[in-house]
């Protein structure tokens, strides 16, 4: 009998810490970017939304989408601190990117100063062909940079859960802050 008591025991004890420890501040960061590592639906889907307010055409809305599920994928990170106050938090983190803020600066640099390798037929500038220029060259990067995020979350019926992203953050995350 005193047994069964222990291995219960055991279990509510396994049972309490393990659901404590997947609702820690640092573990919802955590599952938060192992979500854009896996680019998850909801990961997808809001990477879809973003790009198709750009008003791209299909090929451009490919190309772009494979180059930030290739970051995401790629995404590594290191969560370095953790500071609670409360029903309030802050998650430090270091993340790994590719860097496509240089990479935009060198891609506009080649267009401003190559301008007839853009020109269609008729010697007229083809922003299209700037456009396929660009994923081309924003595909081949594999310069990477580290950034510092803080991610705050907040503490409802007792479940942490992680603010909305600011642009600062989400432009870290798809490499292209301005550093």
């Amino acid at each position: 009998m005193k047994k069964k008591y222990l291995l219960l025991s055991l279990l509510l004890l396994f049972i309490t810490i393990g659901c404590t420890l997947g609702n820690t501040p640092k573990s919802k960061v955590s599952d938060l970017l192992k979500r854009y590592n896996n680019q998850d639906d909801v990961i997808k889907t809001e990477l879809g939304d973003y790009l198709n307010a750009l008003d791209l055409d299909d090929d451009s809305l490919t190309g772009y989408q494979d180059i930030y599920l290739r970051q995401y994928s790629d995404l590594k990170y290191n969560i370095k601190d953790e500071r609670i106050d409360g029903d309030t938090a802050t998650v430090e983190v270091e993340i790994t990117v590719y860097d496509y803020y240089t990479a935009e600066n060198e891609i506009n640099n080649y267009i401003s100063a190559n301008q007839e390798e853009f020109y269609d037929d008729e010697d007229v500038y083809d922003p299209n062909k700037a456009l396929k220029y660009r994923i081309t060259e924003l595909g081949k990067t594999n310069n990477t940079i580290n950034y510092t995020l803080d991610f705050t979350l907040t503490k409802i019926n007792n479940v942490w859960t992680v603010d909305t992203l600011t642009n600062e953050q989400l432009e870290k995350i798809h490499g292209t802050y301005s550093h």
